[in-house]
């Protein structure tokens, strides 16, 4: 293990003003969304606090993939034309952009690529939720899907300089990079997703998806099947050849995730062929 780079890592996480910030309005959407008592009316009041946010958000929601075909010109019109859980979704990708839409260049991703390949991986398990009945969860793991990849920013400062050493572990083992990262460097960038999630005050289906997306089998039961369907979607972008960086495709599909999510092989060949409409659909976004 390099000691040093686990010494830095150490210092970043022990020091929560170095992680990633999002504004607070998010943070607090996010934690509303479930709160049967919260009004649309707190609800607006508190997004058009923020008039950045309001801007952005008004502007996706007019956008061809989350429109219903009618003109949203208040934040009070787009919870009523698109619902509560809608809007959540568009508050996420609007504050979640200016985190992950930066080159990762310890991971060999340029600017934009990991913002691509977190909003697909978001559609995807979007879809795979529907798909399999799961309504009540299709918000949670788009929102999983979006930040799955966020310990990456952290990271991705220190890996560069160990890359040799964690593709040497990931051959010689033959375990996941994940596993990897952990073993050489102390940390694996789940881990430290999971500690800016905390810092963001995430609800715990959050952190899980971003601490055990790439071990499902290791996430907490009650959290699986939201854990699952990302991991499942994570792969399936990265077989698309999006977002694919340095750690390459040393992945492959965790058998308790399929089982968890139920999906056949018919089924994910289904999805998988969807998903060049799927990135014309997320154009706008990008």
């Amino acid at each position: 293990m390099q000691i040093n780079i686990k010494q830095r890592l150490d210092a970043i996480i022990n020091n929560i003003d170095q992680l990633p910030s999002i504004p607070e309005v998010a943070s607090k959407i996010i934690n509303m969304v479930n709160d049967p008592s919260v009004s649309f009316k707190q609800v607006a009041e508190l997004i058009s606090k923020d008039q950045a946010m309001t801007a952005n958000i008004l502007k996706l929601s007019n956008s061809a993939y989350f429109s219903k075909g009618k003109e949203i010109s208040s934040i009070d019109r787009a919870l009523v034309t698109l619902g509560l859980k809608e809007v959540k979704n568009i508050v996420m990708v609007v504050a979640a952009k200016p985190v992950l839409d930066k080159a990762i260049i310890g991971y060999d991703l340029e600017k934009g690529v990991l913002w691509n390949h977190g909003l697909l991986v978001a559609n995807i398990a979007n879809a795979i939720a529907l798909l399999k009945k799961r309504k009540d969860v299709a918000d949670v793991v788009f929102t999983g899907g979006i930040i799955h990849n966020v310990g990456k920013v952290v990271v991705a400062l220190y890996i560069k300089t160990v890359y040799k050493e964690i593709l040497d572990y990931v051959q010689s083992k033959g375990v996941p990079f994940s596993i990897a990262e952990k073993e050489v460097m102390g940390y694996n960038h789940q881990e430290i997703g999971e500690k800016i999630l905390v810092k963001w005050q995430f609800p715990p289906v959050l952190q899980s998806i971003v601490r055990f997306y790439a071990q499902p089998d290791q996430a907490p039961a009650q959290f699986r099947f939201e854990v699952s369907t990302v991991h499942i979607a994570n792969l399936l972008a990265l077989m698309a050849g999006i977002g694919v960086g340095s750690d390459g495709l040393y992945h492959e599909f965790n058998r308790v995730a399929l089982e968890t999510v139920g999906l056949t092989e018919a089924e994910i060949n289904e999805i998988y062929s969807k998903i060049p409409e799927m990135m014309k659909q997320l154009k706008e976004l990008q």
